[in-house]
This record gives C-alpha cells, sequence and structure tokens, in this order.
C-alpha cells in the first residue's frame, strides 16, 4: 500500500498529472461554455467587419476618384463661366450705353424743341415790344412834329381821311 501512495504521490506531483488535469477541466468548461461558438460568432464578426471596412475603403476610394476627376476640369469651368459672365457684362453694357445714347438724343431733340419755341416766344414779345415802343415813339414823334409845326395837323387829316375813302 504505501507503495500506491507512493505512487499516487509521485503521479499528484508530477506535471504531466497536473497538465492533463487542466486539459480535462479546459475539456469540460470548453464544452459547458460551448467556447467554440463564442470563438466562431466573434470570427464571424470579425471578418464582417473586414469585408465592411473593405467595402468602405471601395466606396471611399471611388469619391476620392469622382472628387478628382470633378477638380480636374474645375479650372476650366471656373474660366469658361467667367468668360460667360464677361460676354453677359459686355452685352449689358452695350445695350445701357446705346439706350443711354437714345435717351440723350430724345432729350437733346426735347431741349432743340423747347429752345426754339423759347425763341420764338421771346421773339414774339420782343417784336411786340418793339413794335408797342415804335408806336409810342412814333406817337411821341408826330406829336412833337404837329407841335413844331400845326399846319401839318391839317395835312396828316386830309391824308387819312383820302385813305379812308381808298379803304
Amino acid at each position: 500500500m504505501s507503495e500506491i501512495v507512493n505512487f499516487w504521490k509521485l503521479i499528484v506531483e508530477s506535471n504531466t498529472f497536473n497538465f492533463i488535469v487542466l486539459m480535462i477541466v479546459f475539456a469540460v468548461l470548453f464544452k459547458k461554455l460551448n467556447i467554440s461558438n463564442t470563438i466562431e460568432q466573434v470570427a464571424q464578426e470579425i471578418s464582417k467587419a473586414i469585408e465592411n471596412v473593405k467595402k468602405e475603403r471601395e466606396t471611399a476610394k471611388n469619391k476620392l476618384i469622382n472628387a478628382q476627376k470633378s477638380i480636374e476640369n474645375l479650372d476650366n469651368d471656373i474660366h469658361q463661366r467667367l468668360l460667360e459672365a464677361e460676354e453677359r457684362a459686355n452685352g449689358i453694357s452695350k445695350q445701357i450705353e446705346e439706350n443711354t445714347n437714345s435717351q440723350i438724343e430724345l432729350i437733346e431733340k426735347n431741349i432743340k424743341r423747347v429752345i426754339l419755341a423759347e425763341e420764338k416766344t421771346l421773339s414774339a414779345q420782343m417784336t411786340e415790344k418793339t413794335l408797342k415802343t415804335s408806336v409810342e415813339i412814333a406817337k411821341k414823334q408826330i406829336i412833337n412834329m404837329l407841335k413844331n409845326s400845326p399846319e401839318l395837323h391839317n395835312k396828316f387829316i386830309d391824308e387819312s381821311i383820302e385813305n379812308i375813302d381808298k379803304v
């Protein structure tokens, strides 16, 4: 019996025995905890995450390529739009200038008409004033002549009567 105890003591103290016991405990735990399914689930999640990352990487790469393509022609587009804007601005400027010139011509015509009308009005007023002044001067002159020469008075009366007969 002492040999069996010694043998048992030797086995229990042996690393191999401890290792085997540890493996049995791990096997029981492995079966109870269902670690293989958990490991497989984790592995599937990791592989899904890797696939998602690959897809996102491809999407990002495509977006980058599209962005680079759109940027390639950006300078030409900007230049083209600037040229179009300049053409439109020139057209609008030309139209404004034409409208302004036609307005100026219209205003000048109106000014000329107003000036001509005012000249005619002033001329008529001046003629009327000149005529009135001339009549007044002539009247004063005749009165002075008649005062200085009373015989002319009779002569004018006779001439007036003759002119009345002719009318």
